[in-house]
């Protein structure tokens, strides 16, 4: 068995727990069990799930099980630094998607109420919202998810499985994100949220723009929720396509795709300047710095020839070996490779050992079987 399916074996059997776990309290959940405890006690339940099941597994467990310490972990999963440019051009990507995560999760929604499914999420009535109250909301369904959500899905998982192949890791990981939610209605959009930020996370080789699209479109449904209930008029921004929907569909609907295009050309361009911002950047410093090294290898082996008397040969190229050297030690002084990645560099991508494929259908069964359970649940 190589390091590469070791690597993915041990990531799955990390989420299979997950999985266990999740399917288990989303069950109780369904039956009332944790409303039951109050609302205090929900909020409490979710944090202990998110630092503790998603979090505090995905880093603790795979830490165990690849025997790496906690440190290398989290560069593995990509906890990789960013520049300021790049945070706010995240920022501005998790505006778009949260838009276009409204028009789709309505589109699909739609589809859903054909075959008669109607939402069994259980809500809270609040009879006042108060600022603290948004702020707790804005901790339990924005920071701890984009955090925690994304070090299982993006870090673990997804770079775990790299060894499977990228589009297989890629499809892998959002497919599972999106039945992690184990919820109909949550399937479908964060499926798709789950595809572009596995995108981006690989692009940029940073498990932060994730991050930060993954907190901006829970943060945004948490703030429109707060202002329709304060009555602030943020969320007659969505209110109107309604409007013009109930007054004329086909205008409604023109408007719509008119708005989704747009948004979609302009993340297609905030894409882009994000990964020449993260990936070509660092590239860019990687290279300079290979430059210079070259150069002064060159200028001592010169020093050193005329010293000898020899004929001064100028080299100006240099072998691959030479070139991959250099750009691996120039990758470990960065800090832009850590000790799993070095181990696996040079290993070709393996197949999925008999265990991992066990493992993976159990996901599967479970993740899906809920999944569906929910929607059933809804129709009758």
């Amino acid at each position: 068995m190589t390091l590469k399916q070791k690597i993915s074996t041990k990531s799955l059997l990390c989420y299979f727990v997950i999985v266990i776990i999740f399917a288990v309290t989303r069950m109780l959940s369904a039956f009332g069990v944790f409303s039951a405890l109050g609302q205090d006690a929900e909020y409490i339940f979710n944090v202990v799930i998110q630092l503790g099941v998603l979090f505090g597994l995905s880093v603790l467990l795979f830490s165990g099980l690849t025997k790496n310490k906690i440190k290398d972990t989290f560069k593995f999963f990509g906890y990789k630094k960013i520049s300021l440019k790049a945070v706010l051009i995240a920022i501005a990507i998790g505006i778009v998607v949260y838009f276009l995560n409204v028009f789709v999760s309505s589109f699909f929604n739609t589809i859903l109420s054909l075959f008669g499914y109607s939402s069994t999420s259980s809500s809270v009535t609040l009879t006042s919202y108060p600022f603290w109250l948004f702020l707790v909301n804005v901790l339990v369904s924005a920071v701890l998810p984009g955090i925690c959500e994304e070090t299982a899905h993006r870090g673990m998982l997804l770079k775990g499985t790299m060894g499977l192949g990228q589009k297989q890791a890629l499809i892998l990981s959002s497919l599972l994100f999106g039945f992690m939610h184990m919820n109909i209605e949550q399937f479908f959009y964060a499926t798709l949220i789950g595809f572009l930020v596995g995108y981006l996370a690989i692009i940029c080789d940073s498990i932060y723009p994730a991050m930060i699209i993954h907190f901006m479109n829970n943060f945004l449904s948490t703030f429109m929720g707060y202002s329709s209930f304060n009555h602030l008029g943020f969320e007659n921004i969505l209110n109107g396509f309604n409007v013009v929907l109930q007054r004329s569909f086909i205008l409604g609907l023109l408007l719509i795709v008119i708005f989704m295009v747009g948004l979609g050309m302009l993340l297609k361009v905030l894409v882009k300047m994000l990964f020449k911002e993260t990936t070509v950047k660092n590239m860019a410093n990687l290279q300079d710095r290979l430059i210079k090294q070259i150069q002064k290898e060159n200028y001592i082996k010169e020093l050193e020839q005329t010293a000898n008397n020899q004929q001064v040969e100028t080299q100006y190229t240099i072998s691959f070996d030479q070139f991959d050297r250099l750009y691996k030690q120039n990758n470990v002084e960065l800090g832009l490779m850590s000790d799993i990645e070095k181990q696996t560099l040079n290993e070709p991508p393996c197949k999925t050992t008999l265990f991992a494929k066990f493992l993976l259908a159990g996901i599967f069964v479970v993740a899906v079987g809920v999944t569906i359970f929910t929607f059933v649940w809804g129709v009758i």
